[in-house]
């Protein structure tokens, strides 16, 4: 039901009308697992081909160091793949609620380096006024229609973004961006495929979500001193 396989003919052409039922707890942690299985291959197989060559070549940014603390564990294990999967992944499939919680989580998180107060009370005002506008039935049938229309460009755009946010883990040197693009394809791809789980599964933010925090609690582990 899930393979790597499937995840490449779905890159081919991404849409997000057909959708596969998750119909018991036990299915929800078989594909969870299935999915650990395959974000590790790819970050396997990329590590392989383009990772390894470009640190042998030294060429490659030293991640930055984080001191470990509960607290840090908690923000890089837990919060973080729930708010980027709520923002990149959610609005794959378009309601209201969808795109209030996106974009509420977007304006908090830019506001969120200025004015914590400001950054939560005007967050919390634009959530309810999409949640409003989104309401009125020609506006979300609108944005409904473009989604559809533009889903693969849609798609590919959140997955590049999500990837080029995580140069922000590196200790980059300016004169090698040309290189950017090779040090985060790997959570492009990533990216391609907790969006591929969102848009093929019911329920399939949560299986985004758990996969995620199962991958970052993992990579914790390894990076937090």
């Amino acid at each position: 039901m899930l393979s790597l396989k499937e995840f490449i003919l779905f890159l081919k052409q991404p849409n997000a009308e057909k959708q596969i039922e998750i119909l018991t707890i036990k299915s929800f942690l078989i594909l969870v697992w299935k999915s650990i299985l395959i974000l590790i291959a790819i970050d396997i197989i990329i590590g392989l081909l383009i990772s390894m060559p470009l640190r042998y070549m030294e060429l490659f940014p030293e991640q930055k160091e984080i001191d470990f603390s509960l607290n840090a564990y908690i923000k890089f294990s837990l919060l973080l793949p729930i708010i980027e999967e709520s923002i990149f992944r959610l609005p794959l499939r378009i309601s209201r609620n969808n795109l209030a919680i996106s974009f509420g989580l977007i304006l908090f998180i830019i506001l969120n380096k200025l004015v914590i107060y400001l950054a939560i009370s005007l967050s919390l005002s634009l959530l309810v006024a999409l949640f409003i506008v989104i309401k009125i039935k020609p506006v979300l049938n609108k944005v409904n229609s473009l989604s559809q229309r533009y889903f693969l460009l849609f798609f590919y755009i959140q997955a590049i973004i999500f990837g080029f946010l995580h140069l922000t883990n590196y200790k980059l040197d300016i004169q090698y961006f040309y290189l950017f693009p090779f040090f985060i394809i790997g959570y492009i791809v990533n990216g391609c495929f907790l969006g591929y789980l969102r848009v093929r599964y019911t329920y399939g933010i949560y299986l985004c979500i758990t996969s995620h925090i199962v991958m970052n609690s993992l990579y914790c582990l390894l990076i937090l001193k």
